[in-house]
Formats: C-alpha cells, structure tokens, sequence
C-alpha cells in the first residue's frame, strides 16, 4: 500500500483558504465610512526579490488614545522566492490635517508559507502611511514589516514599500 504525503504547508495552505473566504465575506458586509484599497510593494532590506499585493478594508473605529483609529482587515500575499499568503488584522491611530493624513498601525497576521525569513505561520506586522485624499479617492506611500518578534528563529522579517489605491464610502 502506498503512502501519500502531504506537500510542505498543505495543512496551511487549507487553513489560509478558509481564513481568506471569512475576510472576503467580511469586506463584503455593508459598512458606513469605510475604505476599501489595493497596495502594491516592492520589497526592501532582505526582501528585495518580493512583490506584495494587498487588498485592505478599513473602518473607523471608537478613539483611541485621544486619536481617530481605525481597524484594517486586509488579504493579499507576496511573491519571489519566499512567496505567501497572507490575511491579517490591525488597529490603528489616524492625524488628519486637511486632506492628507498620517496613519500607524500594529495588528497580527497569518502566513501560508513559512520560510528563513518568517518562520512561524502566526507574524505580527506595522503599517506606516502618509495618505492624500481626492473627494472619494485617495493615494497613500506605505512601509509594512511583517516579524514574528522572535518567537522563533530565524526571523529576518519582510519589509514593503509601496502605493496604495483606495475608494472610500
């Protein structure tokens, strides 16, 4: 009798499939004030073989520390030789000053693949942004790193520095 073994990050990838079903009927879901937006990056530091393309749904969230905030929902993944998946979750504080605004946020993610440089599934990840807004549309320069802190070695990490597009309602 044969034995079949599962590829490397089988189980994962079955998991992200179904993470990633949950955030898309998530985006779905009608919200007032929301923003939806697609980033594309270029890797930097160790990551500069990688693209990332990422699609995020950010809500208006209750103050916090005195400051507007916002939740962001986002799926996407990278490409190059440490290509993944990824859905995560972050809170964010907001300065706005007319038609350009700051934005840094910290939330959690999951991966499909792990590898030298992220090498557990669960990672944490920060967004800096600095966004202008044109009516209902908006452009915004970002940097993200995703880290899992060093709950495992090794943990280079993944840098981005992108554009993003959005449309808000």
């Amino acid at each position: 009798m044969e034995q079949r073994i599962a590829p490397k990050g089988h189980e994962t990838g079955d998991s992200m499939i179904r993470i990633l079903i949950i955030l898309a009927l998530l985006i779905w879901i009608p919200a007032t004030h929301a923003e939806i937006s697609v980033e594309i990056a270029t890797g930097v530091h160790n990551t500069e073989d990688t693209t990332l393309l990422l699609l995020d749904l950010t809500r208006p969230a209750d103050p916090l520390f005195g400051r507007e905030s916002y939740w962001q929902f986002n799926t996407g993944g990278w490409s190059g030789d440490h290509k993944a998946s990824v859905v995560g979750v972050a809170r964010g504080l907001q300065w706005d000053r007319e038609n350009l605004y700051a934005r840094v946020s910290v939330g959690a993610s999951l991966i499909s693949e792990t590898s030298e440089m992220l090498s557990t599934a669960f990672q944490f990840y920060e967004q800096v942004m600095v966004r202008r807004q044109f009516g209902n549309h908006g452009i915004a320069l970002s940097y993200r790193h995703w880290s899992n802190a060093y709950i495992k070695r090794p943990n280079h990490g993944m840098d981005f520095l992108g554009i993003e597009l959005d449309l808000n309602w």
